[in-house]
């Protein structure tokens, strides 16, 4: 979600864009993605365009999940919405991690104080994916929720590798570097685990620049876990901008996550290091 001068937060790994999923369970999902990124109705004719989808199969999925209770019709505008069904996918999750907090909120929150885009990721094999994307500025939606970063470069995929031994981390690298061969020079492992040691002191990492020229994140650990696994959370924002917003943003996230957490588990003061034990997974809310 980001305006048309914004900063393109794409990958240099190939990542499928919209349009190219196959079979009608993703391009359903995709649908609801889209809405998520959007918040607003939407036809049937701005669907096709924005997904890249045929129009005819477009309508076909839509008053398919208009059918099954996930989508309202309205016939006037001629838009389709989503239902409460859709919140009540999640919500028990939400509500047994959470509590009284909304992580949605937290987002928008951070977004809103900061004017950036925030990102959420959890591990996906040698990638950090993102599963839910926020910006303060209009809605762009080349980035999505579900696109990889490679695990090695992104600052949300290193503070998910600070919760793993070194020797984990160098062989996800090794294996990071057999696979990125053609697309990027090799991930340097000893600075990474340099890079991964200050992330457990500080509780933070960064990239600069590091997987997409003139962007860069600022990220850090979520003190609760889904199923045992962590989640990160960063803010991107213009790579010129970054030395002069990095502890401000900083002190952000700790305030807010603080705010919407546990303020006991989580320090205000930027000095103090609250990155668990590596190896150690909060337990906050964990399922």
């Amino acid at each position: 979600m980001c305006s048309s001068d914004d900063f393109a937060l794409t990958s240099y790994i190939p990542n499928e864009p919209y349009g190219k999923s196959v079979g009608v369970v993703h391009r359903g999902l995709e649908i609801l993605e889209l809405f998520a990124v959007e918040q607003c109705p939407l036809t049937v004719n701005e669907i096709s365009l924005k997904l890249g989808y045929p129009q005819s199969s477009t309508s076909v999925l839509l008053h398919g999940l208009h059918n099954l209770g996930y989508l309202i019709h309205d016939r006037h505008n001629r838009t389709f919405y989503p239902t409460v069904r859709v919140t009540f996918l999640g919500m028990w999750m939400h509500n047994r991690l959470f509590h009284e907090g909304s992580f949605l909120q937290l987002m928008e929150s951070l977004a809103k104080i900061t004017g950036h885009v925030v990102l959420l990721a959890i591990r996906n094999g040698l990638y950090a994916q993102y599963m839910h994307i926020v910006s303060a500025r209009s809605s762009r939606v080349g980035l999505k929720p579900g696109l990889m970063r490679p695990i090695c470069r992104a600052a949300v995929g290193k503070v998910l590798l600070s919760a793993m031994n070194d020797q984990e981390i160098s062989r996800i690298a090794r294996n990071a570097n057999a696979m990125d061969v053609s697309l990027a020079p090799p991930v340097d492992i000893e600075k990474l685990l340099e890079e991964i040691a200050i992330c457990r002191s500080t509780g933070f990492a960064y990239s600069e620049e590091n997987v997409t020229p003139g962007s860069s994140v600022i990220a850090t650990r979520v003190p609760v876990d889904v199923a045992g696994v962590p989640l990160a959370i960063g803010v991107g924002v213009h790579a010129r901008e970054f030395s002069q917003v990095k502890e401000h943003i900083q002190k952000i996230l700790l305030s807010e996550l603080a705010e919407h957490f546990n303020p006991e588990r989580i320090a205000n003061d930027i000095s103090r290091s609250w990155m668990p034990p590596v190896g150690q997974p909060y337990s906050v809310g964990k399922l």
